[in-house]
C-alpha cells in the first residue's frame, strides 16, 4: 500500500510541476484550474478533448495540446503504471507460506489485476505512438519516420 501511494504521489507531484511550468505565464488562475484537474484525475480526459478538437497552442504556454498530453501520459506510465506492475509482481513473489508451510496460492484476482496493469501500460505506450504517427504536422515534417499507420481512417 505504501509503495502504491508513493508512486501515485510522485506521479501527481510531477504532473503538478509540469502544469505549473506550462501555464504560469498565462496566470495563477489558469494554473490553479489545471491543478484541480490533475488532483481530481480528470486531466487525461481534458487533454484528450483538447487534442480531439485540434485546440491551438495558447499564447504564453510552453507547448501545444498534443505535446502536453504526451508528457502527461509519459508521467503516468513511468510514475504510476510501470511501478504498479512492479509492486504487484513483488506482492505475488513474496506471498509467503500458509500455516502448514505450503506456498500460498495466488488468487485469480491478483493475476487479473496484474494483467490489466500490464496491458494498460502497453496501451498508454501504443497510444503515444499512434498520436504522433497520425499527426499531420509530424507526417509532413518527417515523412520517413512517421507514417507506419495508414493516413486513411478507413484503412486503420
Amino acid at each position: 500500500f505504501q509503495a502504491a501511494l508513493a508512486s501515485l504521489s510522485v506521479s501527481i507531484g510531477i504532473q503538478l510541476l509540469f502544469v505549473y511550468g506550462q501555464y504560469i505565464t498565462v496566470g495563477w488562475m489558469r494554473v490553479l484550474r489545471e491543478w484541480f484537474l490533475v488532483l481530481i484525475g480528470f486531466k487525461p480526459a481534458v487533454d484528450a478533448y483538447r487534442v480531439a478538437t485540434a485546440k491551438k497552442q495558447e499564447i504564453g504556454t510552453k507547448s501545444d495540446a498534443v505535446t502536453e498530453m504526451t508528457y502527461m501520459k509519459v508521467v503516468e506510465m513511468f510514475a504510476e503504471a510501470i511501478p504498479g506492475v512492479i509492486i504487484q509482481l513483488m506482492a505475488i513473489a513474496t506471498l509467503g507460506n500458509d500455516e502448514n508451510g505450503q506456498q500460498k496460492e495466488v488468487a485469480l484476482s491478483a493475476w487479473i489485476s496484474l494483467a490489466v496493469s500490464a496491458f494498460s501500460t502497453g496501451f498508454i505506450s501504443a497510444s503515444i505512438s499512434y498520436d504522433y504517427d497520425t499527426n499531420p504536422e509530424f507526417r509532413q515534417q518527417t515523412p520517413y519516420f512517421y507514417g507506419y499507420i495508414p493516413a486513411q481512417a478507413s484503412r486503420r
